[in-house]
């Protein structure tokens, strides 16, 4: 269960990694491109400026998603542990419960 958490919150930090790499290119080839835009007769690097708001905006719901995606997954590897954990505290109980069993059964006998 732990690997398989490392190993998608890996791919997701890749991701958004990615994400921000390409983002931050993006931005910056859009910014250039608005400046060179201002100065001519152009009139799309209004357009061109409502697009680039709009991909920051999905950029940050998928980082959104990202951040509760991975908390999910915290929170799942957690409680994994968790049922792990009390699944050997029930398996100690009974194998004690059985030692003790076997303990009173000998000692029965022994009085016999």
């Amino acid at each position: 269960a732990q690997a398989r958490f490392w190993k998608a919150s890996e791919g997701l930090e890749r991701v958004s990694l990615a994400m921000n790499a390409s983002q931050e290119d993006t931005s910056a080839k859009v910014d250039e491109f608005l400046r060179n835009q201002v100065s001519s007769d152009h009139s799309c690097h209004a357009k061109l400026y409502r697009y680039k708001n709009m991909l920051n905006h999905l950029h940050e719901d998928v980082n959104h998603v990202y951040s509760k995606e991975k908390a999910l997954v915290e929170t799942i590897t957690i409680e994994e542990a968790v049922i792990t954990d009390l699944g050997n505290q029930i398996k100690n109980v009974v194998e004690e419960g059985k030692r003790k069993m076997k303990e009173c059964q000998d000692a029965k006998a022994a009085a016999c």
